[in-house]
């Protein structure tokens, strides 16, 4: 349970943050980042919780794609253009397949 939500909170800040694209922090910045840091927090939660029983290519596509599309999104709100953000995303997510994989499938014996 701390992991999601420290997760959503450093997420919610980290979009606070770029929300506000070198201007002063607003209440509509703080409230963006809230509710985004939320959406992660329950996302990896109910991730963390549905996926034990899976197998491990299932499972790491299953961490793999909130992380890109997370990191995606942080990426867009930088001012990128829509197709590097989701360039960026998809390359993340590639990583992030890679790497759960192995360390799922190397520990499921």
């Amino acid at each position: 349970m701390a992991i999601p939500l420290l997760l959503g909170l450093t997420y919610g800040i980290y979009v606070a943050f770029m929300a506000r694209g070198g201007n002063p922090l607003t209440w509509s910045n703080v409230w963006f980042g809230v509710l985004w840091g939320a959406v992660l927090a329950a996302v990896a939660f109910l991730v963390g919780r549905t996926t034990k029983t899976l197998a491990p290519g299932i499972r790491a596509t299953s961490f793999a794609v909130p992380f890109g599309a997370a990191m995606g999104f942080l990426h867009s709100l930088g001012g990128s253009s829509i197709l590097t953000s989701v360039v960026m995303g998809l390359a993340l997510a590639a990583g992030m397949f890679v790497a759960a994989y192995y360390a799922f499938y190397s520990h499921s014996a």
